[in-house]
């Protein structure tokens, strides 16, 4: 180890040993460590909790996607697990000032080779080798510059004139690109229509004079994929902060007899509006047969990430549990093997969230988990939490995706001050999102936050729930007799 690195570890020890002597003083012991007593069955035991999950849909869910968010582009058309995914981009790319005038003394001497509709690629979600189609569009709707729109929002858009259309396969756009005056990479490169171009020139006095006349002419782009082109099974996701996300017109001047060839780049800036819209549509997919909420628990879990599904979680066990010192309380979440090769093109999502529903601080919204997540403590406590995706064996040795939250000083508190076991919420959210101020169990004082965890849209899962494999959803606790 570092000499860095182990400055880190003593700090993180540190301050989680301040934060448990704070709370109780039985829990200055190991919680949330990984100097866990072995179990020798006199002074240290562990047990397994069943848990009992209930699927819950939430597609009617509306995220706010922020305007530094990567944004989802395309059409998932058929996931056996959880249907149809839609998504699409609205934006507007326009000079970052007003008035705006053209590089050359009379924009008359401009002609337009060709305009293309830039987009900065990162990666992609799904079957990378099925071939998408995406088109362009007018928006008939204005934005309200400045706002960061939901997810839930289609803006209107007038389908009367194809602007551009592109078609590709997204395991290419990572590729080289060498366009004018420029070498990149990770592009989308949508050819437009350069009579769009020709007429922002020919009109550019009236055009360009200020951001409501250029709005006046052109609201922005509606980029969507082509909903009735086949076997589309991907988002691909977009930085549209990135320089290299824009509209570039190539024209050619005439300058004192000598013709050159340069680029005129429109992006977005603080006077853009932008907008990503991710819509669901279940059909009969496997999720629609696991929403009755049987009292039992549900013996598969769905979940989706945001705007998507959720599980909401309930540990009957913990009702009277004597007292004890809790070295380690892990809820265990496996996947379900599937030997169907979905699974491999449909990732899980990078990170699983659990959070609590207490009637006593706010009945009608989820809070942190008391005790094991404080807005204090390294500003989130998502790492020592858990939840992140990992890679296990089931009990036939095969390959799945595993998630682990360490629950240890809710536990613990449930124990030492007799507090009630909470119904808790397993998602996988894109942000999380808490509004209120208040002081949770362990005196902790929780203030607002927002804190993403995933990219909107960006996975899906299939887990064992409630029921009697070995790798149902378990809660399994070392712990010591007092």
């Amino acid at each position: 180890m570092s000499k860095n690195q182990y400055k880190s570890a003593v700090t993180g020890f540190l301050i989680l040993l301040i934060f448990a002597i704070g709370c109780t003083k039985i829990d200055t012991t190991s919680l949330g460590q990984d100097l866990i007593p072995s179990v020798d069955n006199i002074h240290t035991f562990d047990t397994t909790f069943n848990v009992i999950a209930i699927n819950y849909d939430n597609i009617a869910q509306c995220d706010t996607v922020h305007r530094n968010d990567l944004q989802a582009l395309g059409l998932i058309s058929n996931d056996p697990y959880f249907g149809k995914t839609n998504a699409a981009i609205y934006v507007e790319m326009k000079p970052s000032y007003f008035p705006y005038n053209f590089p050359v003394a009379s924009p008359d001497s401009l002609v337009v080779d060709s305009a293309v509709l830039v987009l900065k690629y990162s990666y992609s979600f799904g079957d990378t080798n099925a071939l998408q189609k995406i088109n362009v569009y007018q928006l008939s709707d204005s934005f309200k510059v400045g706002n960061n729109y939901t997810s839930c929002t289609a803006l209107g858009f007038d389908n009367s004139v194809l602007y551009g259309t592109k078609t590709f396969y997204p395991y290419q756009l990572k590729d080289s690109v060498h366009a004018l005056k420029e070498e990149a990479s990770s592009q989308l490169r949508i050819p437009i229509l350069t009579s769009l171009a020709q007429s922002m020139i020919t009109d550019s006095a009236g055009i360009f004079r200020t951001d409501q006349n250029f709005v006046d002419f052109f609201k922005g782009f509606a980029i969507v994929a082509d909903q009735n082109f086949p076997g589309q099974q991907a988002l691909s996701y977009f930085d549209l902060t990135s320089a290299s996300s824009r509209l570039a017109i190539y024209v050619r001047a005439t300058n004192k007899g000598v013709t050159d060839t340069t680029v005129i780049s429109f992006g977005v800036s603080g006077l853009t509006g932008q907008a990503n819209s991710v819509i669901h549509d279940r059909g009969t997919s496997e999720i629609t047969a696991h929403l009755n909420h049987p009292a039992q628990g549900d013996s598969l879990v769905y979940i989706q990430t945001s705007p998507g599904s959720y599980a909401l979680l309930t540990i009957p066990g913990l009702t009277g549990l004597s007292n004890r010192v809790i070295n380690r309380a892990e809820l265990i979440v496996d996947q379900e093997y599937s030997p169907n090769s979905y699974n491999d093109i449909f990732n899980a999502p990078v990170n699983l969230y659990i959070d609590a529903k207490d009637p006593g601080i706010s009945p009608d919204s989820y809070i942190p988990l008391p005790c094991d997540f404080t807005s204090t403590e390294l500003q989130s406590n998502f790492a020592t939490m858990g939840g992140g995706l990992k890679q296990a064996k089931d009990n036939m040795g095969n390959n799945i995706g595993e998630y682990v939250f360490n629950i240890s000083r809710y536990l613990q508190s449930i124990v030492t001050k007799g507090k009630t076991s909470l119904t808790l919420r397993l998602s996988a959210p894109n942000y999380v999102n808490y509004t209120s101020t208040y002081t949770d169990w362990c005196g902790q004082g929780i203030i607002p936050i927002s804190f993403v965890r995933n990219n909107i849209g960006n996975g899906r899962v299939k887990l064992n729930g409630s029921n009697n494999t070995p790798t149902r959803m378990r809660l399994h606790i070392v712990y010591s007799v007092l």
